[in-house]
């Protein structure tokens, strides 16, 4: 009965009905496990079907049972050999010539073992053997030449390139083996030669028109890259490949995008339940930017695969472009399970928790896709902003230095690169850095900006002011750039020159409520210096009216009412406030922002009691006032320790107005009384490059980083607010903290 399962499984493989063998090849065994010859079948089996670990198994197997059979044994060399064991590859190859000196299959895997140990004599004799048994061997001549071009030995790799074509003209594998080695040798012309004599050869071949296509694609002529790839879907216009390629062709020089639309389409039309075309017209679609379009052709590809793991991926994505970080990380989560070392789906992990601010879940996910893929430049991107972000600045140089190493160009790289470098003090680093920035993009008024803050940071106020100015050139709206132009005439004491500026700057963003907020607090600031009390008034008031979420604004009015020596004009606008609150109360149209600034300057005046009642009032009357959510939060964590509450109502606030700089600093100040060290000085860097010249922050950051045992960046943060403001409140602890590093 063993012999007529052996018998039925060998009919069965001939017939090439692969799986039906199996089964009668695995019922002779269950009768012989012993049986060598039926093993040697289920392994050769096996590998038709493409299942190596099998394969492998059976081979295994049959060389416990018989030491001495030399088929097994080759296989397993083969396979030892592929998985990049060479020695236990070696061991069984030697074995097989010394039974089998002329077994041209073992000597071709000799040959490739010495290639791998470089002994490129020894790989040299080997392919010169198998030429002597058999000069017809096509493969010998290429693997010869190669070892040759390994030797610089050129001119003898070519001539055995040649040699190996006079054996057979048409054989296309020598002639694109000599083709391959002009153009290494940058021989264009004898490389498009060899080409095209192949071509004439094989006229029909279709391939050999996309490595002609790939060949002027490299040599950047686009005109006759398509001609050769619309000759290979000529050569064989019902190959869906071929539309495929020519479709990524147009994608990659940026045509117009129906061209490769319609070449995907016309490969789908050939085979239409392809999934991985579908997945290409899905990703097309998203990388415009086509959201809609690509959702729709996400759903189509699970809807007939429903686990398809590429499709899977792309819909997380998705996700995390329409900032839907919920669903992203959910996905995310079941795909690392999935394939834990993916390092995409790490990567879109961390950026998901980075969206929600989850600082340190993202610097892991991110982390381990730079652990799975040491050259992933996005990640290491998006992690060196992390580390700048949080104060670790030497890792923020370390990202963008291995960045730099491999693409020296890089913008972002270079911009993280001068930051980390101007925090760290070495200003000709970060020169260097923002001039490179400069050169490589002379109209971008980023690095123009960030030299004019290094300057600013040397004291060199003239240098600063011209390189603001030019980056005020290339875009007058930015406003970071106007605020650091007003505030050095400021710091000059050059007042009138401020005011101007912003009379001028006013008419530039007329269409901008929030940008004529930032201006005409500018301007009440330069008021309040020159100790106009009156214009200053109006112009947080105007700020007020113009935003009523401008957090700062509150603060400055209620300085000024707080001010007044005689206590007259704060009893005034307390009494104002009141009764605006009470006539709106009667016309039934309460408003938030009278509450607010009532609350205001109940909190300078550290009557905590009343300034929390105003805030909540503001906050039943308007839920998302995001002013009285921050100071409330603000009160409540520093002056009553409910930091979880606290916590709640800045969430809520950040959420309105996430680039709110009195919001990232109570965001940072909870961070920093939970103990999350990194997320708080996050919050504070980002709070000061629109605060600077905010004492308060400062010191909250140079807390902060003494906290994580930064102590020259806490060191240099903690003077920094001693001389903005020597009598801020926590001046004496920043004193303490300064006397101790």
């Amino acid at each position: 009965k063993k012999t007529a399962y052996l018998e039925s499984g060998t009919a069965y493989f001939d017939k090439g009905e692969y799986n039906k063998a199996v089964i009668e090849l695995k019922n002779a065994l269950t009768i012989d496990p012993k049986d060598v010859p039926a093993r040697l079948k289920l392994g050769e089996t096996y590998l038709k079907l493409a299942k190596a670990q099998e394969t492998f198994r059976e081979y295994a197997t049959v060389e416990s049972l018989d030491p001495n059979n030399m088929d097994a044994k080759f296989k397993l060399a083969t396979f030892y050999f592929l998985g990049r064991e060479f020695k236990e590859s070696k061991k069984r190859v030697e074995e097989v010539l010394a039974k089998t000196p002329n077994h041209i299959d073992a000597l071709f895997l000799s040959a490739g073992l010495a290639e791998q140990e470089k002994e490129y004599p020894k790989a040299v004799s080997v392919f010169e053997k198998i030429l002597e048994l058999d000069s017809k061997q096509a493969r010998a001549y290429q693997g010869l030449a190669r070892v040759l071009e390994f030797q610089e030995k050129f001119d003898e790799a070519e001539k055995v390139l040649k040699n190996a074509i006079q054996l057979d003209p048409k054989d296309v594998k020598p002639r694109l083996a000599l083709f391959s080695f002009y153009v290494s040798r940058k021989q264009s012309d004898l490389a498009e030669a060899e080409l095209n004599k192949a071509i004439e050869q094989n006229p029909k071949d279709a391939n050999l028109y996309v490595v002609k296509g790939n060949f002027y694609f490299r040599q950047q002529d686009a005109e006759k890259a398509e001609a050769a790839y619309l000759k290979a879907i000529e050569a064989d216009s019902q190959n869906a490949k071929f539309y495929m390629i020519i479709g990524r062709f147009y994608n990659n020089i940026r045509v117009d995008q129906e061209k490769t639309l319609s070449m995907y389409e016309k490969a789908l039309e050939l085979q239409p339940e392809n999934v991985g075309i579908m997945q290409s017209i899905a990703r097309f679609h998203f990388d415009k930017g086509n959201s809609e379009k690509a959702e729709k052709a996400i759903a189509k590809i699970l809807e007939k695969r429903p686990q398809y793991f590429p499709a899977r991926l792309l819909k997380g994505e998705l996700f995390v472009t329409q900032r839907k970080f919920d669903e992203a990380l959910s996905l995310f989560d079941e795909l690392v399970k999935e394939e834990a070392n993916s390092e995409r789906v790490r990567y879109f992990k961390g950026v998901s928790h980075f969206g929600k601010q989850e600082i340190r879940e993202a610097k892991a996910e991110l982390e381990e896709a730079v652990k799975l893929r040491p050259g992933y430049i996005k990640a290491k991107l998006l992690l060196g902003d992390i580390y700048l972000r949080e104060g670790n600045f030497d890792a923020a140089l370390k990202q963008s230095t291995e960045i730099l190493a491999v693409l020296p160009e890089n913008y972002r790289a270079n911009l993280i690169l001068g930051n980390a470098a101007m925090s760290k003090k070495e200003y000709d680093t970060a020169q260097k850095a923002f001039d490179l920035l400069i050169k490589m993009a002379p109209d971008n008024p980023t690095g123009h900006f960030r030299l004019g803050l290094l300057h600013r940071r040397q004291k060199n106020l003239d240098l600063a002011m011209a390189s603001f100015e030019k980056a005020q050139s290339l875009n007058p709206k930015l406003m970071d750039v106007f605020t650091n132009i007003v505030l050095l005439h400021a710091m000059k004491e050059e007042f009138d020159t401020a005011i101007e500026k912003c009379e001028q700057q006013t008419e530039i963003v007329k269409d901008s409520p929030a940008a004529l907020a930032i201006i005409h607090n500018l301007k009440g600031r330069f008021y309040l210096s020159q100790g106009k009390k009156a214009e200053a008034e109006k112009s947080f008031q105007k700020t007020i009216e113009l935003n009523p979420n401008f957090i700062q604004a509150y603060y400055s009015l209620a300085q000024i009412y707080l001010r007044d020596k005689e206590d007259k004009k704060k009893e005034k606008a307390i009494a104002q406030y009141e009764t605006i609150i009470q006539k709106n109360t009667e016309r039934n149209s309460p408003q938030a922002g009278p509450y607010m600034l009532l609350g205001t300057i109940y909190d300078m005046q550290k009557n905590f009691e009343m300034a929390e009642k105003y805030y909540r009032k503001a906050l039943e009357v308007d839920a998302n006032f995001a002013p009285a959510a921050n100071n409330l939060a603000y009160l409540l964590v520093e002056y009553k320790q409910e930091v979880d509450v606290a916590l709640g109502f800045a969430q809520d606030a950040k959420e309105r107005f996430p680039e709110d700089p009195g919001i990232m600093d109570t965001m940072g100040w909870i961070y920093y009384k939970k103990g999350r060290y990194d997320m708080a000085i996050m919050e504070f860097e980002d709070s000061l490059k629109k605060l600077p010249q905010n004492a308060v922050v400062h010191y909250h950051l140079g807390l902060a980083y003494h906290k994580k045992g930064y102590d020259d960046s806490a060191r240099d943060s903690l003077k920094k607010a001693l001389s903005l403001d020597k009598n801020f409140e926590g001046a004496d602890e920043a004193k303490r903290i300064l006397s101790e590093l």
